[in-house]
């Protein structure tokens, strides 16, 4: 997919304001082998092919006649409308690898008979082609068992691929029922007396 950008010519929050109140979603484009430039997207434009590509899908940028292909390495969204403040995308060459955060989630929840599911992390970072990175890695847990584990190393990569997160990482794990409620029971025991409020020493003994 291709979107086209223009080059932004003001910057600063009054600009940015601006922008977005005409649609467009301030941006910068940077790379290894590539001059930062600052842009400007069409926001609807930008927001359909994020659906389309996936969070960390590779797209192609047209700034003025000149193309970069890139991904987007971090964006900032309104807290409450769905608009996106800023993005940046790092631009890529062919075959270049790049660090990414890919997402894990676990699936097979519902097939475990006893335990509680407890994952640790949310995604794996990895250095990795753009263009052949997955959208996210998926674990199965529905044959783990209580004290069973899964760390970071334990997730198959593409040979390509090389993880960055510790390999020894726990990623998800399956603990008893009674080991959860005796955490929760042992918290709630050391947690102090509260204070009554206005209520002297002398009153109190």
């Amino acid at each position: 997919m291709k979107i086209t950008a223009t080059k932004r010519t003001e910057t600063g929050t009054s600009a940015s304001k601006k922008a977005r109140s005409e649609g467009k979603v301030p941006a910068a484009i940077y790379g290894k082998d590539v001059d930062t430039v600052s842009v400007l997207l069409n926001q609807k434009e930008l927001q359909d092919t994020l659906r389309e590509v996936g969070s960390n899908g590779v797209f192609e940028v047209d700034v003025e006649g000149e193309t970069y292909q890139v991904f987007v390495k971090e964006q900032k969204s309104a807290a409450i409308k769905p608009i996106l403040f800023h993005v940046d995308l790092l631009a890529f060459t062919k075959g270049q690898k790049v660090t990414m955060s890919i997402p894990v989630y676990i699936t097979g929840e519902e097939e475990i008979a006893e335990g509680y599911v407890s994952q640790s992390i949310s995604e794996l970072e990895v250095d990795v082609a753009p263009a052949s990175a997955p959208s996210e890695y998926t674990v199965d847990v529905s044959k783990m068992t209580i004290g069973d584990s899964i760390s970071a190393g334990d997730i198959e990569l593409d040979a390509e691929t090389t993880l960055l997160t510790d390999a020894d990482s726990t990623v998800v794990s399956i603990s008893a029922p009674d080991a959860v409620e005796e955490e929760t029971t042992e918290t709630s025991d050391e947690m102090p007396e509260p204070e009554v409020i206005g209520e002297s020493k002398e009153d109190s003994e």
